[in-house]
Formats: C-alpha cells, structure tokens, sequence
C-alpha cells in the first residue's frame, strides 16, 4: 500500500490553509473536540478515494461532498477547496503526489500517471477502511449478527459472496415454485385421463382392463403390457378410427358434471365460512393502516424477489444487494402480523377458487358441444359464465387490490341470466342423438383416451424435467452454503486466534485467558467472547466501554493482518479509544508499535495523556505530533507553537487585550513547560490528578535547564576541551540573565501572582512580559537555522548522557571524566 509524506489542505471543512509533514513515519494529532482534528482525516479520506464518509449514511440527508466538503466561506467556489497528498506508494517505489479538488472530486491529477500507478492508486480508492473512527470500529463489537456480518463482510470484500449466495437461493425457490403449478396440470391431466377410461384408480391393470375392452369390441388385440411408446389406436387403420364428434352418453355425462358443480358453486355463496369470511375482507378493507400495511407488504415482496444486482429493483438506484436484501426484509418485518392475516384469508379462499376452476373447466368441454350440434346451438351464455369465473379467479388468486376482491366474492355464486335457459336446451339436443353403436363408442373411448394420454405424457415429462431443475437448483445452494461456511469458518477462525491474541496483549494484566468466538452463518456473523471464565456472552452483556473499545480495535486489526498482511503499511485511527483506560492504552501504543512495525499509524485524540503514551512507548518519533489549541471559522485550526501563539499574543495586545493575552500566555506556558519538564527529565512535585499549575512545571524546567549547562561545563572541563566549556559557560550565563529578566524567582514564593497580576497591566507594560518569556522560552530550543526543536535528554532512563537537538547541532555531553 502507502505511506503518506506530506498533505496540505486548502479551503477544505474547517481549515483554510494547513500542511503537515508526516515524514512517512507514524503521526499523532491532538486537541480538544472541536480543534479540527477530524478534518485532516477527512482530507486524508477525500484526496484517497474522492469521498468523505461522514458526509453520508445514516442521518445526512441534505448533505452533499461538493456543497458541503469545501470551506463554509469557499462553499460557492467548491474548486478553490482541494487536497494535495504526497505518498510514497510501496508497490512502485516511488513517490506519487494526488491532487484533488472538491469541484471535479471524481478526477484527481495524479503525477506521475503511469497505469501502474494509476492502478495501484485505484485500488487503494476501493478500500476506504484505511480510515476508521470509534462509531465505526464498535459496530464490529456491537452489531446485530446481521450487521455485523454485513460490516466485516464488507470489509472482507465479502459482499458478492452473499450476493451469489441470494440469487442461488431465488433460482432455487423459483424453480420450487415453478414445480407447483406443472405438478397442479399433471393431476389434472391424470383425472382426465382416469375419467375419460371410466376408472377409479390409476393403476396398470386398471388401464389395461378399460382399454382392451373397447378394443375387444372393434376386433383388435389386446394389451399385455404398457410401455412409453403404446398408442390406444394402434392397429386402428385412419378411416376405421373415425367416430362420432360426440358420444351421447359422455356428452350428458358431462352436462350432469357441471349441473352438481353449479350447484356447489350457487349453495357457497350462502354457506357459514365464505359468509365469515366476505366479513374479515370487508373489515380489512375499512380499515385504511392495514390496508396500507397489506398493500406494502405485497409491493416489498414484490420487490424482494426481484433483486438480482446491485440496484434497487423499482427505481434502478444502484445499491449493495446485501443492504437493499436488509432493508426490504427489515421492513418486511413490520408487517410480519398483517402478512399471517393476509396468508390465513388466502388460504380460506383457495378452497372457493379451485372450485371455480372446476366449474370454469368443466364448461370449456360443454360449451364445445354446442358448435358440434347440427344446427349449431348458440353458447353466449356459456361463454359469458366462463369469462366471469375466470375474471373472479384471477382476482381472488391476486388478493390485492382488495376491492376487485370484494367484487369478486360479492358475485360468487351468480349466473349469467339465460345460462340456465342455454344449458337445458343443450341437454335437450344432446337426449335427441341418436345412441352409439358399441363400434363408435369404442372407437370414441379409445381416440378420447389417446389423447388425454398424450397430455398426460406431455405435462409429466415437463414436471419431471422441472423437477430435475430443482433438484440440481437446491442442490447447488445447498453445495454453495456449505462451501461457503467451511471456508469462512476456516477465515474467521484465523481472525479469531488474532484477535484473541491482540486483546490478551493489552489486557495481559487481568484477561490473560481471555477467548473468543466468531461463528459464521447464513448471512450472520456471531461475536461471543469470554468474561474471566464464566462463560460467553456477547461483548455488550458484562465488559466495560472501554473493554468493548479494545475489542473493537483489536477485531479491526485482526481483519487487516488477515487481509494485507505485510501491505498494512498504513492506517488512520480518529480519536478510537475513547474510554480505554491510562493502563490499556499504554498498551494499546504497544500493541500497535510491536505487531504492526511496519504500518505507518494517523492517530487523533483529544487526550493528552494519550498522546504522551505515544512518545513515550515510541509509537510516535519526537516531532512527529501535532496539538491544536483552538479552532475558529476564519483560521481554521491553531497549533501549539510559537508562530501561532507569540502572533496571536501580539494580535491581543495591539488591541489592547491584556487580559486575553495574558491567559493566552499563561496556558501556552503551561504546555510548553510540560513538554520542557518531559524532554529535560525534570522532577516535578507529583499529582494524582496530573493538573500541574504553571508554578508546578516552568520553575523546575528552568532549574533543571541551569544544572544541565552547569554539568556540561563541568563535563567539558573534565575532558580539557576549553573552548567548548567557554561556551557553555558563556551559553549558561545568558540563560541565568533570562531567568532573571522573566523573574521566575517569584514563582517559587508566589506561583498564582504573575498570573494574578498580568490581566491588570496596560498594553506597555505588558509587553516586555512576554518579550523575556519569548527569550526564556526560545532559550530551551536549538538555535540552529531551520530546527528550532527543543533540547533534550538522552536516554529517557538511567544516567544522563547529553542533551542535544533534533537536528544535531546542539550537542552537550554530561558524562564527568
């Protein structure tokens, strides 16, 4: 992956104008909330991957990069804000500088612009994780087993594993369903058949007795055997097959078939159940929520089982299938009580539309009869009925919407005037034909039989064919899932011994046995972990906030090892331990430095014991931090450091605003005096609470100041080098002559009247105030061109050995020959 050298921000959230020097190396950023720290993330974040993620989600709605990502003031000239991000890209060796400006955010200048490089660069774009926050890193810990799988899915890269994974089980519950109305034909295709042999049940000896009978009659051989390729007609020559059109006795058969399914069909209508049942609908349809709910229900239904990529099914807005599957299946659930409601009256209603679908059958065979008839017999009537039935079962079998539905079962049970009228004369024409011989009947069963055989044949191959394809569907789901599972159990299982490991690593202290499980399942994600032996509970049940902090951060880091390994070269980390406590995150600096060597760290925190853990466990190199003080709308963020403060203390003063320049010195002494107290090893009076005044830290800087230039005196002349004790003494009497002309002596009587005093001077007077702190205060730093970095002791522990710079010009030795 990366490292990043150097960023400067321009016009961009809340910073006008700010660059950082990162040196490749790991980086601290430290300030109360409100200083501007989560900015520098969010420029990291948008120079990387043109995006800046807490500009979306959840509770931004309004809220767009190109309007809002640029500076409030620079809002109507979004190509004024930009990031310019140097980074040395690992896999090229080289160092790459990404230019990108909010107004055209999809199209960075990249230089150099080699495809190598592009592409490398791109692939970065695609994994955003680099950069995470606390409310990100805890919904590994917190989240829902479906969430949580969702998350670390997403960051596992996961996403179209679970997206597979739904459309195989769509094409399995489709060729499912599928199955259902083939298997629905071939019964009835099946009754026909039984009923057009005259048989009760179908078995081979049943269709064999039929069918050789009627061949019996006609001189033909008879059947020993059935096989696939037997015809009915077989040995019957073209001319002798031929036979009445209609056979009396079938014909009147049929006409008594569809009198008693009338009669069932008119007597429902007046029957207890379909009478409580028209109620519920029409209570239902008086009701407008559950309506509302029912109508829903259906549509996000609908829409469920139409998602087969990553875009919404009704309006084509592209979305991950894992969230689009989430929320319609989230909402879904709200209607989980109107939808039994729905299921329980449907069902009811099946029993009423299949016999309609018997009647409407059973006419279509009728109504045939009357065009065969000589003269043709009109069937208006008929075809008016069939085409009511029809129209009544589609709606009933639709459900929705309610009031075709109602309409439907207000006319169940009605009959088309004159249908009556129509079906007696039938019967009467059918009565006048004359009776079959026992040849053309014969030949009629048999041609009759033949052909509902065909369609037998026909609709069992295609249920058979469709059965096949369900079987190797749900087959390949099944194989999928399990596959699926082994595998991510085998990578959760990995992540899991990391994980374990890196939390014991900063909990050694009381949670050195600590365990874990991570559980993989379909479309879930189980987190346990466990609580000092008792047992496994999920992380919110018993451990403490910070606890469920650590475990967050130890998860995530697990999943990048796993991920990267050796390419986890870089990270941001914004303001992530919360409420870890002092102890753990000692070893969290641990921790980070120890197993991730190679990872360059941007770590935010509004900590500043934090930050002192950092430096002092060598997460962070001297230098290698930033502390904003303060933000506001015009400046953007202010840093700790004299340019800011000794301008800012002018500004006030030129105003005449003592009393605001003088708590602006009194607090930038303070902090200056704490790291001077740190980098000097001076002994400070300790506190419990660690809130040191300023008369607790600069009057032992400054002492421990003199005593070293007196040691280095001291050393110089032990070791005969004359001109280097010269100078230092030289260097120590100038310090003394500071000291004196800040009168930090008083300190030592008085720690609270300088400050007490400073807001009641005038502006002339207080400016020589700040002159000699100026002086005392750059009296700590080297004077080198282009340093400026304070002195301070090596080694940190032990025995003193030289007090020296960053740069290496200032270099004391205090070690007495």
């Amino acid at each position: 992956m990366i490292r990043i050298s150097k960023v400067r921000i321009v016009e961009f959230r809340g910073i006008r104008d700010l660059e950082i020097d990162f040196r490749k190396k790991s980086f601290a950023i430290c300030g109360r909330n409100g200083t501007g720290k989560s900015g520098i993330v969010d420029a990291i974040e948008f120079a990387l991957t043109g995006n800046i993620s807490r500009l979306g989600g959840s509770g931004t709605s309004g809220i767009s990069l190109r309007t809002h990502g640029p500076h409030v003031d620079s809002r109507k000239n979004p190509e004024q804000a930009k990031v310019i991000l140097s980074v040395y890209l690992e896999s090229q060796h080289r160092e790459v500088v990404i230019e990108r400006c909010v107004k055209d955010a999809e199209n960075p200048v990249i230089t150099p612009n080699t495809g190598a490089i592009l592409g490398a660069i791109s692939e970065i774009a695609n994994r955003p994780e680099f950069a995470l926050s606390r409310r990100e890193l805890i919904k590994y810990v917190l989240s829902s087993p479906g969430d949580r799988s969702k998350e670390i899915g997403a960051l596992l890269k996961l996403e179209k594993l679970e997206s597979v994974r739904s459309v195989l089980q769509r094409i399995s519950n489709s060729d499912k369903k599928a199955i259902v109305p083939l298997k629905t034909l071939r019964e009835n295709a099946k009754s026909q058949l039984i009923a057009s042999l005259g048989i009760t049940v179908m078995s081979v000896a049943n269709v064999l007795a039929a069918v050789n009978e009627k061949r019996k009659k006609l001189g033909l051989s008879e059947f020993t055997a059935l096989d696939g390729q037997l015809s009915f007609l077989q040995d019957l020559k073209l001319e002798q097959s031929k036979a009445p059109q209609i056979i009396k006795s079938v014909a009147l058969g049929h006409v008594n078939s569809v009198k008693e399914l009338l009669g069932i069909y008119v007597d429902a209508k007046s029957s207890e159940g379909f009478l409580a049942l028209e109620e519920e609908i029409n209570i239902l349809n008086q009701n407008p929520d559950l309506l509302k709910y029912a109508n829903r229900e259906q549509f996000l239904t609908t829409a469920l089982s139409l998602i087969e990529d990553d875009h919404c099914p009704v309006c084509e807005t592209p979305m991950e299938i894992g969230e689009l599957t989430d929320m319609l299946k989230s909402r879904l659930k709200k209607y989980e009580d109107m939808g039994a409601k729905r299921r329980s009256l449907q069902q009811q209603l099946t029993l009423f539309n299949q016999h309609i679908g018997l009647l409407w059958q059973a006419l279509q065979s009728l109504a045939s009869y009357g065009k065969l008839l000589k003269p043709e017999l009109d069937t208006t009537s008929f075809d008016d009925l069939i085409i009511s039935l029809k129209e009544k079962q589609t709606a009933i079998a639709a459900f929705m919407p309610l009031e075709n539905l109602i309409d439907a079962l207000a006319g169940y049970g009605d009959v088309p005037k004159g249908f009556m009228d129509g079906l007696g004369e039938l019967e009467t024409q059918l009565n006048k034909l004359p009776d079959p011989s026992d040849s053309d009947e014969a030949k009629f069963f048999l041609r009759t039989a033949q052909e509902k055989l065909e369609q037998y044949k026909q609709v069992s191959a295609d249920y058979k064919v469709a059965e096949e394809i369900e079987k190797v569907s749900a087959e390949v789901f099944k194989v999928y899932g399990e596959t699926v599972t082994k595998e991510l159990d085998e990578l959760y299982t990995k992540v899991e011994l990391r994980f374990i490991e890196f939390y014991r690593f900063i909990n050694s202290d009381d949670e050195s046995a600590f365990s874990a499980k991570l559980t993989a399942g379909s479309g879930k994600l189980g987190f346990e972990v466990d609580f000092y032996g008792r047992g496994y509970f999920s992380p919110g049940a018993y451990h403490s906030e910070g606890h469920q902090d650590g475990m967050g951060l130890c998860l995530y880091l697990a999943l990048m090892d796993h991920i990267l390994g050796g390419n986890f070269t870089f990270c941001v980390l914004d303001d992530v331990l919360m409420s870890v406590d002092t102890g753990h995150r000692r070893e969290v600096c641990k921790l980070l430095k120890e197993k991730f060597p190679n990872t360059q760290f941007v770590l935010t925190t509004h900590d500043e014991v934090w930050l002192k853990h950092m430096k002092t466990e060598g997460l962070i190199a001297g230098g290698s931090h930033l502390l904003f003080r303060k933000w506001d709308v015009d400046q953007g963020p202010n840093q700790w450091n004299d340019k800011d403060v000794w301008t800012e203390i002018d500004s006030y003063l030129d105003v005449n605003d003592v009393r605001a320049a003088a708590g602006l010195l009194r607090h930038y002494l303070e902090y200056v005096s704490a790291e001077l107290c740190h980098k000097l090893r001076a002994q400070v009076e300790f506190r419990n609470d660690a809130h040191f005044t300023l008369g607790d830290l600069l009057p032992p800087a400054v002492d421990r100041m003199v005593k070293l230039l007196g040691y280095g005196v001291k050393s110089a002349a032990s070791w005969g080098k004359t001109s280097a004790e010269e100078e230092l003494k030289l260097k120590k009497a100038d310090f003394e002559d500071l000291r004196k002309a800040s009168n930090i002596e008083s300190w030592q009587t008085n720690t609270l009247v300088h400050f007490n005093e400073w807001s009641n001077l005038q502006e002339k007077d207080f400016r020589p105030v700040v002159l000699a702190y100026k002086n005392l205060i750059s009296a700590f730093h080297c004077q080198a061109e282009g340093c400026g970095a304070a002195l301070y002791v090596v080694p940190e522990k032990g025995n003193k050995d030289t007090l020296r710079c960053a740069c290496g010009e200032t270099n004391i030795n205090l070690i007495i020959k």
